[in-house]
């Protein structure tokens, strides 16, 4: 048999991992296939659990739309704070899985802008099987004004009208999510690809693994034999440490400072 009938066969094939768990379709990749063979298909979502036009990420706008009760009127700029405090230290709201399937999570503090969102829009959706699969964006449209002066102007006159809109990324934050009846490796090597697409490192995540992490968290909290970690010294402040420490790292901890 060819080379070309063998990749052909690979594509359409569902395939089962060495650890036996749920099967996964293996995506014209050779070095993933396994002898154990799974042809029976997936199920497919019904209409109850997600509408099938609710199902691919939708286009966010490239500028804000004032609200019904703003006191913004339509058709005007708007003006944030360039404050990077909004950045710093960990993200505690939208740091968990919603649909508790898989997800693309920042690892570092960055912005989005609207071409980050639209490539991530349009070759997600490209790679999507509405029959069972779903994707959601757990990240705001951009709405935090950004400023770009000519080269050579003079400077003064007052803020200059915003040129972009962008959205502020926290670390740890979950910028989308990807649910439905597919398992890991799939995801995998969906999710892989949008995380590079970031302008900030990120990286795949699943519900295991951030409760694996928070267990290991746990646990390492739980037989630490050495009472002076870092928020104990910096508590008691043993040996005037936070005449060297910041106020983000006295604040959020050690690894935000």
């Amino acid at each position: 048999i060819s080379s070309i009938m063998w990749r052909q066969r690979l594509s359409s094939a569902v395939v089962v991992d060495n650890f036996g768990r749920q099967p996964s379709r293996c995506l014209a990749a050779p070095y993933l296939w396994h002898w154990r063979v799974n042809w029976k298909p997936k199920p497919a979502l019904s209409e109850a659990e997600v509408p099938r036009d609710q199902r691919r990420l939708p286009i966010r706008p490239k500028v804000p739309t004032s609200n019904a009760g703003s006191l913004v009127s339509p058709g005007a700029k708007w003006h944030y704070t360039q404050s990077r405090a909004i950045f710093r230290g960990p993200e505690l709201v939208h740091n968990k899985l919603i649909h508790k399937q898989f997800g693309v999570q920042a690892l570092e503090a960055g912005v989005m802008l609207h071409n980050h969102f639209e490539t991530i829009r349009m070759s997600l959706n490209r790679k999507l099987d509405l029959d069972r699969m779903f994707a959601v964006w757990r990240v705001d449209a951009p709405w935090m004004a950004g400023y770009k002066r000519p080269p050579g102007l003079t400077l003064g006159g007052g803020k200059r009208d915003p040129k972009f809109y962008k959205s502020p990324v926290k670390d740890e934050r979950i910028i989308l999510e990807l649910g439905g009846n597919l398992d890991w490796q799939e995801a995998f090597r969906m999710l892989r690809q949008m995380a590079g697409y970031l302008p900030f490192k990120a990286r795949f995540v699943s519900q295991e693994m951030l409760d694996f992490e928070q267990r290991y968290d746990q646990y390492v909290s739980e037989v630490n034999v050495n009472p002076f970690d870092f928020d104990f010294v910096r508590k008691h402040n043993l040996c005037n440490v936070e005449r060297h420490l910041t106020p983000y790292a006295i604040k959020h901890g050690r690894r935000w400072w």
